[in-house]
């Protein structure tokens, strides 16, 4: 097993409804991980129906979001 590594968090969030996942979800992630000292963090967002353009321009401007889609996960 590799070394421990301390400064670092992965946060996610998973979103079950029929309505896209806008920016504001992603917003309160990166606020809620503020809670939290770790210098280097990851953040996913998983969703059944997909992203709002907001949500995905912000993701990308950021560089440490993933926003995966029900498709993509059951995607073979």
């Amino acid at each position: 097993m590799g070394e421990e590594d301390n400064s670092t968090a992965l946060f996610a969030e998973c979103k079950w409804t029929n309505e896209k996942v806008d920016l504001s979800i992603l917003e309160t992630l990166i606020r809620r991980s503020e809670l939290f000292p770790y210098k280097k963090k990851h953040f996913y967002l998983f969703s059944k129906s997909g992203f709002t353009n907001g949500c995905k321009e912000k993701a990308a401007e950021l560089g440490n979001v993933s926003c995966v889609t029900y498709a993509e996960m059951i995607k073979d």
